[in-house]
């Protein structure tokens, strides 16, 4: 039998072929979930719409895939709506249809891309001044706050004595704001 389209409307023979559940199935779940209402024609033969195949293709994940008792799922469609488990049948669908490499994205939709800067090219170390000791007097000196240390006013961070150490400070700091970034996406 040729594929029919995915617009087409399928009797229950063919709705449970592609959900591979039998009709007796389908029609028991006609009658615990009243969101399933397929067109009956003349002689109570059933037709499916593209609609009710999503919606029974999510009632089967809930059911047989993820064990949720049938009380359950009826009280997830009164909470969050028959759509959602439409959503769900349509996602488990599309996911299944066979995509050129191409076409396949690999970053879920709730992870945005992350723009890579250009990092600031390094700052080569500058060479410490060097500070004539001072003769030591005979009176107690008080602790006074460290004032001799230069600065990058770029970064306004201190420059250190060992320019690897620093790279590799700065290496960590652009991780840490990368990570930061896609955390702040993610929530």
């Amino acid at each position: 039998m040729p594929n029919k389209s995915t617009r087409a409307f399928r009797t229950i023979s063919e709705a449970g072929d592609e959900l591979d559940l039998q009709p007796h199935v389908l029609r028991f779940w006609e009658s615990k979930f009243p969101q399933i209402q397929p067109m009956k024609r003349s002689g109570g033969r059933r037709f499916y719409r593209p609609e009710d195949i999503e919606f029974l293709r999510g009632i089967k994940i809930l059911l047989h895939r993820e064990k949720h008792p049938i009380k359950d799922v009826q009280k997830l469609i009164r909470v969050r709506g028959a759509q959602s488990i439409v959503e769900l049948g349509r996602a488990r669908e599309q996911a299944a249809n066979p995509k050129d490499i191409k076409d396949t994205n690999l970053v879920p939709k709730r992870i945005k891309p992350v723009v890579h800067k250009p990092e600031p090219a390094p700052v080569a170390p500058v060479p410490e001044r060097v500070v004539p000791e001072k003769t030591v007097s005979a009176r107690p000196v008080s602790p006074k706050p460290v004032e001799n240390v230069k600065s990058d006013p770029e970064h306004n961070k201190p420059v250190g004595s060992s320019g690897v150490d620093r790279e590799k400070l700065e290496t960590a700091l652009g991780r840490l704001r990368a990570l930061k970034s896609r955390w702040e996406a993610f929530k």
